[in-house]
Formats: C-alpha cells, structure tokens, sequence
C-alpha cells in the first residue's frame, strides 16, 4: 500500500540524521534497436563487478541518510517518504522549490535514481542534481522559482545494503516489475505518488528514470514513433538535442538506442506513463556511463537541467540578483566521512575560472586518482571518490586551481 510516513515522524528521523553529523555497462549491454529493457543483464562474471559489489557500489544507503540531513537543512528543500521498501527502508522523497516566489502553478519535475544498485553513476548524477539546484547560479533561482522537482534519490535501498545488481529484497528487478499484481512495495509506492502527482493542478510534466550503461556512453533511451507517435518522438528529439547542446560531445545523439520500434513497451516506469498520460509527459530513461573512467557528472547534470529550462520555458518571479554569489576563497573543505569506506565526498569551492585538478596520493608521492582534470567555473563543487582495491592508511589529496594548491590528508579504514 501506499503511505506518506508520518510528518512528525519523518521530521524526527531527519533531525537525528542531522545530529549524527553535528557529532561494461556492468550488465554486459550494448546498444540495440529493438524493445527491451535498456539495462540489459549484468556480467556477474567481470573483475569491475566483483570489485563494485564488494565496495556496496560506492554509495550506500546510510550515505544517503547523510545526505537527506544536510539537504534537509536548505530553505528549498522539504523531505518526505512515499513508503517502504521490502525490508522497510524508507523511501525518502526530496522537494525542491523556492516557495518565495510568486510564480503558479509551479511545472513539475520528476526524477528517480538507483533503481538497480550497481548502476551508482546515475546516483553521482542525480545528486549533482540536487546540489546545482540549491546552488547560487542565476539557473538555479530561476528553476527553483519557476519549477517544482520531486527527486528520489535511491528506490531500491534493500538491493544496494545487499549488494545486488538489479534485484530487490525479494529477487525482483523492480525496473520491469510495472505488470505485476500486485506488484513489489517500491513499485507500488512508486506507481501511487505517480497517480497522486498527475492529479495536482500542476502534474508533472518531465519524468526522468537515472540509470547508467556500460561503457563510455551517456545516452538517453528514445521511444521510437511507432511505439508513441509522431509528435512525442518530435518532442523527445527536441529535448535530447536541448540537453546534447549545453554538453557538446558528451551525450550521445537522440537515436543512439532506440526502443519500442514495433510498439510501446509494457513493463516500464516510462510505459506506464505513455498508458496513462499519453504526450502530456515527457518520461526518458537517461544512462550515464557506468565505467571507473566515467567522470563530469557535474556537466551531465547541468545539460539536463538547462535542458528542462528550455523544453519548459522557464520563467520565475523569485529575487534574482545581478550576479550569482560566488565563493570567496579557494578552499579544500576535509573529506567526510573520514576516516572512510567505501567512499568519502571532497568539497571545494573555485574563485576564478582557472584548470583545476584533484589527485589522490599515497604516502609514497603515487599517484591513486584522478578526480578532477579540467577547466572549472568560480563556484563550490563535491566531488565523490570511492575505495578501489586501495590498502587501509592515510592518502593525501591535492586541490591544484592555476598556480594555487591547497593539501589534506585522508584515512581509509577497512
């Protein structure tokens, strides 16, 4: 059944949260014309594989915890639950809005994130996301203003604690689940905020599912007109080459993969709203790449975003400044959680457009990652970096932005 959980209760459980912290495609899929599922089957076989498992895939379900706590504490941010998972997880819903602003109705933005565990780059996505729309940038006032996004950032929390690659608590891969009766609790709750959303004055109006495929391709899953019709596939081209344009040559082309080329799919969250909502929503799966190569999940979703400005014609009544506020100092914030493992988030902020790099070292001066390799515009950043076969000890990362460098220490503990 479907269940918001108690307000007071989900307000409890977040100010706990917040005290705590005051103290190949994996799948083995390759690009096909033909209706499938997109995220194809896992290769349980591959090192990469084994080694994302043994990491819980690099960002967990108390990961998450954390980070509803400290979005909680931003004025556009409201947090809710659309119910529980199998093993009674909660199923953290995050509103994101400016309610300052005078503009109605609000269109509405839906995305969800991690329906198969081991797909956690389009979690970096998704959470990237979040934090450019509670950033200073003139884009986010304006969404905040003009927009309302439901975000949910983990639907299946049982299968990423137990490391699965696609299934839920009961052996389930809830992504095509969309038929059943009655179906999985995720599924169920899901589908119910859906029907609740489209009966609200303003209905959503863009859905998107965040996965990510094997591979170094970021692509979107077009839904051919023979399974839709002529002027949704317009639509869907219309809003891939919009978010292709603001990140030149990092998504793929709108008929890179195409599905339903003799008919809609059934089993879907993207068929169930082509079944009941027709050409009033937009519903895209987006793929990340899902590669230990794969970086710039701050561009991905900075396209996406000013992708949905475009396709919705954005405009807002909230306070706009002249200039966004921008970071005074370079600073190298300490990595948290620390000590850590799996992973542990790096924040820092930029004051002039200048190439920025961040490495990860051991003691030795050897170099372990690169996180960060390019050209950065003044503003904060968080970058994740995740436990891959290192040894347990102290590692040293470095913040290099033109001729200034700032150094911490970290300790990884296993």
């Amino acid at each position: 059944m479907f269940a918001i959980a108690p307000r007071a209760l989900l307000a409890a459980s977040v100010a706990a949260l917040t005290l705590q912290i005051s103290t190949a495609d994996q799948h083995g899929r390759r690009p096909s014309p033909i209706n499938e599922d997109p995220c194809g089957l896992p290769d349980t076989t591959s090192p990469a594989y084994r080694l994302a498992a043994s990491l819980n895939w690099g960002y967990g379900y108390d990961t998450l915890r954390t980070d509803i706590a400290r979005w909680s504490a931003s004025p556009f941010v409201t947090v809710d639950s659309i119910g529980a998972s199998v093993l009674n997880r909660t199923l953290y819903l995050l509103t994101i809005q400016d309610t300052a602003s005078s503009t109605t109705p609000r269109k509405r933005v839906w995305i969800h994130a991690r329906t198969h565990p081991n797909e956690v780059q389009g979690t970096w996505v998704t959470n990237q996301v979040i934090a450019q729309l509670l950033g200073t940038s003139q884009l986010a006032r304006r969404l905040r203003g003009g927009c309302v996004f439901n975000i949910l950032p983990m639907i299946n929390p049982d299968g990423v604690e137990l490391k699965l690659p696609r299934q839920n608590a009961n052996n389930i891969d809830i992504e095509s689940n969309w038929t059943a009766v009655p179906g999985e609790p995720e599924v169920q709750a899901l589908r119910a905020m859906f029907v609740r959303l489209m009966a609200q004055p303003n209905p959503i109006r863009i859905a998107l599912n965040m996965h990510s495929a094997y591979g170094t391709n970021r692509y979107f899953v077009y839904h051919a007109a023979l399974g839709t019709t002529a002027s949704y596939a317009a639509l869907e081209q219309r809003f891939i080459n919009s978010v292709r344009s603001f990140f030149p040559g990092g998504i793929r082309p709108y008929d890179f993969f195409v599905s339903w080329t003799s008919g809609p799919s059934q089993v879907y969250p993207e068929s169930w709203f082509w079944k009941n909502c027709g050409e009033s929503v937009l519903a895209l799966t987006y793929e990340d790449m899902n590669d230990p190569s794969a970086r710039a999940f701050d561009s991905s979703a900075n396209a996406i975003l000013r992708g949905i400005e475009d396709e919705l014609n954005v405009t807002s009544t909230a306070p706009v400044q002249d200039q966004p506020v921008l970071p005074a100092t370079f600073t190298l914030a300490q990595n948290f959680p620390n000590p850590f493992n799996p992973g542990t988030t790096m924040r820092f902020s930029i004051v002039d457009p200048q190439f920025t790099t961040l490495n990860v070292y051991d003691l030795l001066g050897r170099e372990v990652a690169v996180l960060v390799n390019e050209w950065k515009a003044p503003g904060e950043y968080a970058v994740h970096f995740q436990n891959r076969g290192m040894t347990s000890g102290v590692y040293v990362y470095r913040l290099t932005s033109g001729n200034v460098a700032l150094t911490r220490t970290m300790l990884l503990l296993k």
